[in-house]
């Protein structure tokens, strides 16, 4: 399962690579168009986003424009020990954000993290998803025991570019599943087989 998972890893990255700049932004922009017109997406009273990385759909246009209509926006604080990922408000995406232990901007360290009982939608990064919204994360696991200790409380949504879909993603007990995928040419309601 571990090689299988690094192959798929290599092909996202390879398949991310080949797009242009302007590409990647002009598909990204058709997926948080989507995602921000989801019922599930605009009842959400509190969202947990991320900050993407180079190779991943842009969502800070989202971020933003939560943070400016006044919406609770929260952002994760990866924890080594015990593993795992903390929830921290954020007021200013720009102020608010300093790059972390691996290097991935999260909230700055003195802001206080709350409860996850706080968030409702919870925008799950990947590297692949299948149709049950099995997912290949990038292999350390901060997300996998996050949303394994958050329960089913909060609505569990992804970002993908259509090359990202597969048939099936190799999934061990420990990794958790998304409940919606959306990309810019459909929304994958997980177990009914897309919509």
């Amino acid at each position: 399962m571990r090689d299988e998972k690094a192959r798929i890893r290599r092909e996202v990255a390879a398949a991310f690579a080949a797009l242009s700049a302007g590409e990647l932004e002009r598909r990204g922009a058709a997926v948080r168009e989507r995602l921000a017109l989801l019922p599930e997406f605009r009842a959400a009273r509190s969202f947990l986003l991320y900050a993407p990385l180079p190779d991943e759909i842009d969502v800070n246009p989202l971020t933003d424009r939560l943070l400016a209509a006044g919406r609770p926006v929260f952002m994760p604080v990866c924890r080594e020990k015990p593993r795992g990922l903390d929830v921290v408000p954020l007021r200013d995406r720009g102020a608010d954000l300093a790059p972390g232990a691996m290097g991935i901007l999260e909230p700055r360290p003195g802001l206080a993290p709350v409860s996850a009982e706080d968030v409702e939608l919870v925008l799950v990064p990947g590297r692949a998803f299948d149709r049950r919204g099995r997912r290949v994360g990038r292999g350390a696991g901060y997300y996998d025991r996050f949303l394994a200790g958050l329960g089913a409380r909060a609505l569990r949504v992804a970002v993908a570019l259509d090359f990202q879909i597969r048939p099936a993603v190799p999934s061990a007990d420990y990794d958790q599943p998304v409940d919606l995928v959306v990309t810019e040419g459909e929304v994958i309601r997980a177990g009914a087989g897309g919509s």
